[in-house]
Protein backbone atom coordinates (compact mmCIF):
# COMPACT_ATOMS: atom_id res chain seq x y z
CA UNK A 1 0.00 0.00 0.00
CA UNK A 2 0.99 3.49 -0.65
CA UNK A 3 0.84 6.08 2.25
CA UNK A 4 0.41 9.91 1.75
CA UNK A 5 1.23 11.75 5.42
CA UNK A 6 0.47 15.34 5.80
CA UNK A 7 2.68 15.98 3.14
CA UNK A 8 3.80 19.66 2.56
CA UNK A 9 5.95 20.93 -0.25
CA UNK A 10 6.67 24.84 -1.31
CA UNK A 11 8.44 26.13 -4.79
CA UNK A 12 9.91 29.47 -4.49
CA UNK A 13 8.66 29.75 -0.69
CA UNK A 14 4.89 29.05 -2.08
CA UNK A 15 3.09 26.85 -0.47
CA UNK A 16 2.32 24.19 -3.65
CA UNK A 17 0.99 21.28 -1.77
CA UNK A 18 -0.56 21.32 1.82
CA UNK A 19 -0.75 18.46 4.19
CA UNK A 20 -1.85 16.02 2.00
CA UNK A 21 -2.87 12.63 2.63
CA UNK A 22 -4.32 9.86 1.34
CA UNK A 23 -3.63 5.98 0.41
CA UNK A 24 -3.53 3.93 -2.32
CA UNK A 25 -4.21 0.05 -2.20
CA UNK A 26 -2.71 -2.31 -4.75
CA UNK A 27 -4.56 -2.75 -8.34
CA UNK A 28 -5.84 0.19 -7.70
CA UNK A 29 -5.76 3.37 -10.56
CA UNK A 30 -6.18 7.04 -9.15
CA UNK A 31 -6.81 10.01 -11.01
CA UNK A 32 -5.31 13.17 -10.21
CA UNK A 33 -7.00 16.34 -11.13
CA UNK A 34 -6.47 19.90 -10.86
CA UNK A 35 -5.84 23.13 -12.72
CA UNK A 36 -3.26 24.22 -14.61
CA UNK A 37 -0.18 24.98 -12.62
CA UNK A 38 -2.10 23.42 -9.14
CA UNK A 39 1.02 21.27 -7.87
CA UNK A 40 0.15 18.03 -9.70
CA UNK A 41 3.28 17.34 -10.76
CA UNK A 42 4.41 18.55 -7.73
CA UNK A 43 3.02 16.43 -5.94
CA UNK A 44 4.03 13.32 -8.15
CA UNK A 45 7.40 13.83 -7.88
CA UNK A 46 7.34 14.51 -3.94
CA UNK A 47 5.55 11.07 -4.28
CA UNK A 48 8.04 9.75 -6.28
CA UNK A 49 11.15 11.68 -4.34
CA UNK A 50 12.41 13.40 -7.07
CA UNK A 51 11.08 16.69 -5.07
CA UNK A 52 11.67 16.62 -1.13
CA UNK A 53 9.19 17.41 0.35
CA UNK A 54 9.02 20.41 3.91
CA UNK A 55 7.36 17.83 5.69
CA UNK A 56 5.30 14.65 6.00
CA UNK A 57 6.11 10.83 5.11
CA UNK A 58 5.69 8.56 2.33
CA UNK A 59 5.47 5.09 2.47
CA UNK A 60 4.89 2.02 0.12
CA UNK A 61 4.59 -1.43 2.27
CA UNK A 62 7.48 -1.21 4.79
CA UNK A 63 9.55 1.36 3.10
CA UNK A 64 9.98 5.04 3.94
CA UNK A 65 11.07 7.55 1.42
CA UNK A 66 13.00 9.51 4.43
CA UNK A 67 14.20 6.42 5.88
CA UNK A 68 15.20 4.17 2.77
CA UNK A 69 14.90 6.36 -0.37
CA UNK A 70 17.18 4.59 -2.60
CA UNK A 71 15.11 1.09 -1.95
CA UNK A 72 11.93 3.06 -2.02
CA UNK A 73 12.54 4.74 -5.44
CA UNK A 74 13.89 1.05 -6.80
CA UNK A 75 9.97 0.63 -6.58
CA UNK A 76 8.79 3.68 -8.80
CA UNK A 77 8.18 4.30 -12.70
CA UNK A 78 7.80 7.94 -13.23
CA UNK A 79 6.70 9.32 -16.86
CA UNK A 80 7.18 12.58 -16.60
CA UNK A 81 6.29 14.99 -19.27
CA UNK A 82 9.74 15.93 -20.61
CA UNK A 83 11.20 13.18 -23.17
CA UNK A 84 14.09 11.32 -21.24
CA UNK A 85 15.09 9.65 -24.66
CA UNK A 86 18.52 10.48 -26.45
CA UNK A 87 17.62 11.35 -30.02
CA UNK A 88 21.08 9.93 -31.96
CA UNK A 89 20.28 6.36 -30.01
CA UNK A 90 18.34 3.94 -30.92
CA UNK A 91 15.23 2.70 -28.74
CA UNK A 92 17.09 -0.82 -27.88
CA UNK A 93 20.31 1.38 -26.79
CA UNK A 94 18.08 3.96 -24.95
CA UNK A 95 16.74 1.28 -22.73
CA UNK A 96 20.25 -0.12 -22.14
CA UNK A 97 20.43 3.23 -20.18
CA UNK A 98 18.29 2.36 -18.12
CA UNK A 99 18.31 -1.22 -17.00
CA UNK A 100 21.43 -4.17 -16.46
CA UNK A 101 20.06 -6.21 -19.43
CA UNK A 102 21.93 -7.11 -22.15
CA UNK A 103 20.38 -6.75 -25.47
CA UNK A 104 18.93 -10.24 -25.61
CA UNK A 105 17.37 -10.08 -22.70
CA UNK A 106 15.91 -6.48 -23.27
CA UNK A 107 14.12 -7.93 -26.70
CA UNK A 108 13.01 -10.79 -24.66
CA UNK A 109 11.61 -8.92 -22.16
CA UNK A 110 9.99 -5.77 -24.09
CA UNK A 111 8.19 -8.90 -26.44
CA UNK A 112 6.81 -10.88 -23.44
CA UNK A 113 3.74 -9.45 -21.79
CA UNK A 114 2.43 -7.26 -20.56
CA UNK A 115 5.53 -4.87 -21.66
CA UNK A 116 4.70 -6.12 -25.65
CA UNK A 117 1.63 -4.80 -25.29
CA UNK A 118 3.56 -1.64 -25.91
CA UNK A 119 4.53 -2.75 -29.15
CA UNK A 120 8.47 -1.29 -28.47
CA UNK A 121 9.88 -4.56 -29.93
CA UNK A 122 8.63 -3.80 -33.62
CA UNK A 123 10.67 -0.51 -33.90
CA UNK A 124 13.42 -1.22 -31.18
CA UNK A 125 16.48 -0.49 -33.92
CA UNK A 126 15.21 2.51 -34.86
CA UNK A 127 16.67 5.95 -33.56
CA UNK A 128 14.58 8.14 -31.53
CA UNK A 129 14.71 11.03 -34.11
CA UNK A 130 13.25 8.93 -36.46
CA UNK A 131 10.47 7.77 -34.48
CA UNK A 132 7.10 9.28 -34.22
CA UNK A 133 5.39 11.33 -31.08
CA UNK A 134 3.64 7.88 -30.53
CA UNK A 135 6.65 5.95 -30.64
CA UNK A 136 8.77 7.78 -28.34
CA UNK A 137 5.96 7.91 -25.43
CA UNK A 138 5.93 4.51 -26.01
CA UNK A 139 9.41 4.16 -25.55
CA UNK A 140 9.88 6.02 -23.10
CA UNK A 141 7.12 4.39 -21.12
CA UNK A 142 8.86 0.96 -21.37
CA UNK A 143 12.28 2.66 -19.95
CA UNK A 144 10.65 3.36 -16.54
CA UNK A 145 8.78 -0.20 -16.75
CA UNK A 146 11.81 -2.63 -17.80
CA UNK A 147 12.71 -2.96 -14.34
CA UNK A 148 9.50 -3.70 -13.28
CA UNK A 149 8.09 -1.30 -10.64
CA UNK A 150 5.39 -1.79 -8.29
CA UNK A 151 3.72 1.99 -8.60
CA UNK A 152 3.38 3.79 -11.75
CA UNK A 153 2.80 7.28 -11.58
CA UNK A 154 2.20 9.49 -14.92
CA UNK A 155 1.85 12.58 -15.79
CA UNK A 156 -0.39 13.93 -18.83
CA UNK A 157 0.37 10.74 -20.35
CA UNK A 158 -1.40 10.92 -23.50
CA UNK A 159 -1.09 14.62 -24.67
CA UNK A 160 -0.65 14.51 -28.64
CA UNK A 161 -1.13 10.75 -28.94
CA UNK A 162 -3.38 9.20 -31.61
CA UNK A 163 -5.79 6.63 -30.83
CA UNK A 164 -3.93 3.77 -31.79
CA UNK A 165 -1.06 4.37 -28.97
CA UNK A 166 -3.78 6.19 -26.49
CA UNK A 167 -5.29 2.57 -26.53
CA UNK A 168 -2.55 0.64 -26.64
CA UNK A 169 -1.15 2.84 -23.21
CA UNK A 170 -4.35 2.49 -21.92
CA UNK A 171 -4.63 -1.43 -22.28
CA UNK A 172 -0.86 -1.74 -19.87
CA UNK A 173 -2.34 0.60 -17.62
CA UNK A 174 -5.14 -1.59 -16.93
CA UNK A 175 -2.93 -4.99 -17.25
CA UNK A 176 -0.57 -3.06 -14.62
CA UNK A 177 -3.69 -2.51 -12.30
CA UNK A 178 -4.89 -6.23 -13.00
CA UNK A 179 -1.10 -7.51 -11.57
CA UNK A 180 -1.54 -5.60 -8.45
CA UNK A 181 0.02 -2.32 -9.39
CA UNK A 182 -0.34 0.80 -8.37
CA UNK A 183 -0.91 3.86 -10.50
CA UNK A 184 -1.43 7.68 -10.35
CA UNK A 185 -2.57 9.67 -13.22
CA UNK A 186 -2.37 13.43 -13.56
CA UNK A 187 -4.80 13.70 -16.77
CA UNK A 188 -8.07 15.09 -18.06
CA UNK A 189 -8.53 12.40 -20.52
CA UNK A 190 -12.19 11.05 -20.11
CA UNK A 191 -10.82 7.75 -21.00
CA UNK A 192 -8.41 8.21 -17.90
CA UNK A 193 -11.18 8.97 -15.54
CA UNK A 194 -13.50 6.40 -16.89
CA UNK A 195 -10.75 3.74 -16.29
CA UNK A 196 -10.29 4.93 -12.44
CA UNK A 197 -10.91 3.58 -9.13
CA UNK A 198 -10.57 6.92 -7.03
CA UNK A 199 -10.31 10.63 -8.22
CA UNK A 200 -8.42 12.83 -6.38
CA UNK A 201 -9.36 16.85 -6.61
CA UNK A 202 -5.87 19.28 -5.75
CA UNK A 203 -7.46 22.51 -5.20
CA UNK A 204 -4.96 25.49 -3.68
CA UNK A 205 -2.52 22.76 -2.64
CA UNK A 206 -5.23 20.61 -1.06
CA UNK A 207 -6.02 16.99 -2.14
CA UNK A 208 -9.58 16.13 -1.55
CA UNK A 209 -11.23 12.68 -2.59
CA UNK A 210 -14.13 13.03 -5.52
CA UNK A 211 -16.47 10.08 -6.84
CA UNK A 212 -17.99 10.17 -10.48
CA UNK A 213 -21.46 9.52 -8.77
CA UNK A 214 -20.78 12.94 -6.44
CA UNK A 215 -24.12 14.69 -6.17
CA UNK A 216 -22.23 18.13 -5.69
CA UNK A 217 -20.75 18.74 -9.10
CA UNK A 218 -17.84 16.83 -10.26
CA UNK A 219 -19.12 17.90 -13.75
CA UNK A 220 -18.86 21.25 -13.10
CA UNK A 221 -15.30 20.54 -10.93
CA UNK A 222 -14.00 19.04 -13.92
CA UNK A 223 -15.41 21.44 -16.63
CA UNK A 224 -13.71 23.87 -14.59
CA UNK A 225 -9.90 22.40 -14.55
CA UNK A 226 -10.61 22.40 -17.90
CA UNK A 227 -11.92 25.93 -18.39
CA UNK A 228 -8.57 26.78 -16.44
CA UNK A 229 -6.59 25.15 -18.62
CA UNK A 230 -7.26 27.29 -21.63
Amino acid sequence: MLKISDLSLSYKKKSVIKNAAFQVEPGTVVGLLGANGSGKSTLLSAIAGVKKPDSGEVTLDDLSLSKDPAEYKKRFGYATQENPLIDELSGIDNLKIWTPMNTEEIMATISTPPLSILGVSDFASVRVNSMSGGMKKRLALTSILINHPSVLLMDEPFSALDMVARFDIMEYILSFRRAGGIIIIASHEDTVLRACDKILFLDNGRVRPLRPDEPAGFVDILRGCLSNEE
